[in-house]
């Protein structure tokens, strides 16, 4: 049986495809110092949606752009290098393509000929290892790699005596060593190219070969196989099928080898590594280049069509192939259909720079990468959302989306970047993505290019936004009163609602102040909110005043409890004489107790945020040992809740460059993350926590849960990436959004409607102050192994636990600190929409509900121009059906599921179009229709077929098909 692999064509290469393509377009720049820039001033603006597909895609245009141009200088080399019948040396290709790159400004003028030599150098040796040979110049048959050979040499008798020509049986066993060749045992000249320099990659060296016994990790090849066959086995097997020999093709390579290693012939090198005995690689000093024309042409397999220097009896010498060789000589670059080739022959080997331009950078810094990019020093910029407004870039020709905006302003901002200037054209390129917005805009394209804009929305008569700006007004009066009678200021939670030595506390005396309200508090309420709302609030009766108090009551109850039951739990492990995990309630206690007061009340929505990042966290990278000192100038901040995702130990992060690695939990001395129970029953699907333990038996289906309940942190002080960080290469690293978020707590405010349909009804509840966990569970939801001491984790697995790491801060220091299994967590309060929905028959199973779920999410993302990550959904349990949970992924709530309730119809409309249009079978859903990133782990029970049916079902008629 065939391996089953997945087949996806990502949207970097063709990304990297179409913006080389553009440059390769544009016109150089009009000053009078553009052409001593590198690109002669040349622009590209490429847009991301994703900060993290923005960073990743700057040094991927730079290494795939960098290949292409290195390359097309290699052959300008060649056809200018009056290559010898027998072909150009490693060192006459050096100078050549040396030259050509200095002919087109590739080099600065400080460097000397040695520097242009030592630049150029791994670009050849990269070509004779040929790392990636369908793409390489001799792979597409446009060079030809030779071994150089004695006319005194002769041929094996042996070779001669099973039917070979002179020639043949020369073409044979060049054919061998170039299979060794391209495993890269090849010598190196090192004080030019180092064996292990990075654009061998993967295949980092140095390799050697040797008859039998390979060793992987030491990178010794084997001649013959270790077991089982290899690629020159098949090849000598096909060879002598053809031939009509009857031989072990075994014993005829050991021959061959015996030939190469203890004959006149000097193909191979030989060395003596330590350990490893005698081992040999290919000299590359006999290395023979040479430009493929019809005098000498090379061969290409009719079946797999790849391409060899030398046929022996036309016997393809890739593994397992059957086919034919035939001769071939490219194209005329005109009529050359292959995109590579004609790249190699055909581009205008013009320099690019390309750099990232993300909130990922220090403001500093990327303000000094945006001036460069103004200045012409860097050429394309590969910007997430941050230069959409207000930025003038000056002389710019063209932009490239790399995938369709989420609306029509959006798209307009970021067009809008070109064409700037008095009498110039803008050219704008956008590339679709498979997934569902692009799909949808693809099809029509009219509706985001010339489609009305949608005026930003902000209503100001919102009573809940309102009302948090008044409790705002009067706690601001009401701190510059007590600090002037009582000489305090309340800075942390626990100076505003804990009293000390048992006098009453701050919070406390927020009565008295507004008993009455102060004329300071009202005129100012009178003066910044509508009437209608000071109307609906109470103003003027001071009918706001208890809603407040109330509202601090609770959060103050909520509070003294956290804290109250630490230290019982502190104090009853004491008595059992567990000092550590006493120590350990205490340094939680401290966590809560010092949290910063107005970020603790505007996490509660009883004033507003005012943008202040409460519920953002760093991935911290200052501890790295990045060269340049990079991970000093970035700042990858996250809101915590996409950060225990994307930031959990283990995960990968592009910045600045580089690959960062996340390593593990900071932690504060003296402080500890607050730690938490839960079970989520495996029947109902209710969730439930507590900071001790959790139940066994659901209250609600009764189901018994089996096992221990899961633990999960607050990592509210950030993550440490690892001190090792490298180059991103080829491929953007996996993430995964393996997870799910849980309503703990309905909003206590919410507004009741029920919607009448031909098939059932639907009962809406909509109201702030929802409150929600979202939690990472690790890949597998294996969770993660967290040091209690230092911080540092990894993510569990069924292997052995291990019993001592590198401390997370002090790397030289190994940290024996006891490793728990935990998971990770984000609590928030946020706008809740509850939907009802009954239908005529029960339906039963998640997988329908979540199907509708996701439906209806695609759906008001769509309709109402709201970002699909600015809305997320989960459900809450029921008997025969699930109630639907909707909710604003925007910590506080930004309305986005008021207006969903608001156009519920439209929305459901929507979606049941949405299912059933798409194209993919109607038992499974795909990214045109149901899947996205964060909902991967439902992607195996999502069915565009089942939520059509309950959709259908209550906008037509009863029932379930």
């Amino acid at each position: 049986a065939g391996t089953v692999r997945a087949f996806e064509t990502g949207a970097d290469a063709a990304g990297a495809v179409i913006a080389t393509a553009l440059y390769q377009q544009l016109p150089s720049g009009r000053g009078d110092h553009d052409q001593e820039l590198p690109g002669e001033g040349r622009k590209l603006l490429l847009f991301s949606d994703s900060r993290q597909a923005a960073a990743f895609f700057a040094p991927y245009l730079n290494d795939t752009y960098g290949q292409l141009q290195r390359r097309r200088l290699i052959t300008l080399g060649l056809e200018r290098g009056g290559a010898a019948d027998e072909g150009l040396g490693y060192d006459d290709v050096v100078f050549a393509t040396s030259r050509a790159a200095s002919n087109v400004g590739m080099f600065s003028y400080r460097m000397t000929a040695q520097e242009k030599k030592r630049e150029v150098a791994p670009w050849v040796m990269a070509e004779a290892v040929g790392v990636d040979d369908r793409q390489s110049l001799e792979g597409l048959g446009l060079v030809r790699i030779a071994l150089a050979r004695d006319p005194r040499w002769r041929a094996p008798q042996p070779l001669r005596a099973l039917g070979f020509t002179e020639v043949e049986a020369w073409d044979f066993v060049a054919e061998l060593v170039r299979s060794v060749r391209q495993q890269g045992a090849v010598t190196m000249p090192e004080s030019e190219v180092p064996a292990d320099h990075q654009i061998f990659a993967p295949r980092l060296g140095p390799i050697w070969v040797r008859l039998e016994g390979p060793e992987r990790v030491r990178r010794v090849l084997s001649w013959l196989p270790g077991r089982g066959t290899n690629g020159r086995v098949d090849y000598v097997s096909r060879v002598l099928e053809v031939l009509g020999v009857t031989q072990d093709p075994r014993e005829l390579l050991q021959g061959v080898w015996r030939f190469l290693t203890h004959s006149e012939v000097e193909w191979l090198r030989t060395s003596t590594p330590k350990g490893l005995g005698t081992v040999h690689q290919v000299d590359h000093e006999l290395l023979r280049f040479e430009l493929v024309t019809d005098r000498s042409p090379v061969f290409r397999c009719t079946t797999c069509l790849r391409v060899a220097p030398v046929s022996v009896r036309g016997v393809c010498p890739a593994i397992g192939c059957g086919g034919r060789l035939e001769r071939f000589t490219p194209p005329e670059v005109e009529a050359d259909t292959d995109h590579y080739r004609a790249i190699y022959r055909g581009m205008r080997p013009v320099p690019l720079t390309a750099q990232e331009h993300t909130a990922q950078w220090q403001a500093t810094e990327a303000a000094r990468i945006q001036q460069q990019f103004v200045a012409g020093q860097v050429n394309a910029l590969s910007c997430s959302t941050t230069f959409e407004l207000g930025v003038d870039v000056g002389e710019l020709q063209a932009v490239m989306l790399r995938n369709v905006p989420p609306s029509t302003a959006n798209y307009l901002q970021r067009a809008g970047r070109a064409g700037r200037r008095a009498g110039s054209a803008a050219l704008v390129v956008t590339y679709a993505q498979r997934r569902s917005h692009d799909l949808t805009q693809y099809a029509a394209p009219e509706a985001m290019m010339t489609g009305e804009i949608r005026a930003p929305y902000v209503p100001l008569e919102n009573e809940r936004i309102d009302r948090r700006h008044a409790h705002s007004v009067a706690l601001s009066a009401f701190f510059r009163w007590h600090l002037a009678t009582a000489g305090t200021i309340s800075r942390s939670a626990a100076d505003f609602f804990l009293a000390e030595d048992g006098g009453t506390p701050p919070v406390a005396a927020v009565s008295a102040f507004l008993s009455p309200v102060p004329d300071t508090v009202r005129t100012s309420l009178r003066r910044v909110l509508p009437p209608a709302v000071q109307d609906e609030i109470g103003v003027a009766t001071d009918a706001w005043v208890p809603v407040l108090l109330g509202q601090l009551d609770d959060v103050r109850a909520e509070f003294v409890n956290d804290v109250a039951i630490l230290k019982e739990l502190g104090d009853a492990a004491a008595a059992e004489r567990k000092f550590g995990q006493a120590d350990r309630f205490e340094r939680v206690a401290t966590t809560i107790r010092r949290r910063d007061l107005l970020g603790y009340l505007g996490n509660r929505n009883i004033i507003p945020k005012y943008g202040f990042p409460v519920d953002t966290v760093e991935l911290r990278t200052n501890f790295s040992d990045a060269k340049d000192g990079v991970g000093a100038r970035l700042d990858l901040t996250r809101d915590l809740t996409q950060a225990i995702h994307e930031y959990a130990p283990g995960a990968e992060v592009v910045a600045g460059g580089r690959l960062w690695t996340s390593r593990g939990v900071y932690r504060l001395p003296g402080r500890e993350l607050e730690e938490f129970a839960y079970r989520v029953c495996e029947s109902c699907g209710l969730f439930r926590e507590d900071r001790v333990a959790v139940d066994a038996a659901c209250p609600d289906c009764g189901h018994v849960g089996t096992g221990s309940p899961r633990r999960f942190i607050v990592p509210e002080f950030g993550f440490v990436a690892a001190r090792e960080t490298r180059a991103p290469g080829k491929r953007p690293p996996q993430s995964s959004w393996s997870g799910a978020t849980y309503v703990v707590r309905r909003s206590d405010e919410a507004r009741e409607r029920t919607l009448m349909l031909p098939g059932g009804f639907i009962r809406a509840a909509v109201g702030p102050r929802g409150r929600l966990v979202s939690i990472a569970d690790g890949p597998g939801r294996r969770g993660f192994l967290v040091c209690e001491s230092c911080g540092w984790a990894t993510t569990a697995s069924t292997g052995r636990v291990p019993r001592e790491h590198t401390h997370l801060l002090r790397s030289t220091r190994e940290c024996r600190g006891h490793l728990a299994w935990l998971d990770l967590a984000h609590h928030y309060e946020t706008d809740l929409l509850t939907l009802d929905m009954r239908v005529t028959r029960p339906v039963v199973g998640e997988g329908p509900w979540k199907s509708v779920l996701y439906a209806l999410l695609e759906a008001a993302s769509e309709t109402l121009q709201i970002a699909r990550d600015d809305i997320g959904g989960t459900l809450s349990p029921g008997a025969t059906w699930r109630s639907l949970e909707l909710f604003d992924a925007v910590p506080g709530g930004g309305g986005n599921v008021l207006r969903i309730e608001e156009h519920l119809e439209a929305v459901l409309a929507a979606a049941l179009r949405r299912v059933e249009d798409c194209e993919c079978g109607p038992e499974t859903s795909c990214y045109a229709c149901l899947r996205g990133y964060r909902n991967q782990r439902d992607h195996d029970i999502l069915s565009r077929g089942a939520a059509a049916d309950i959709l259908r079902a209550l906008l037509h008629t009863g029932g379930i098909a």
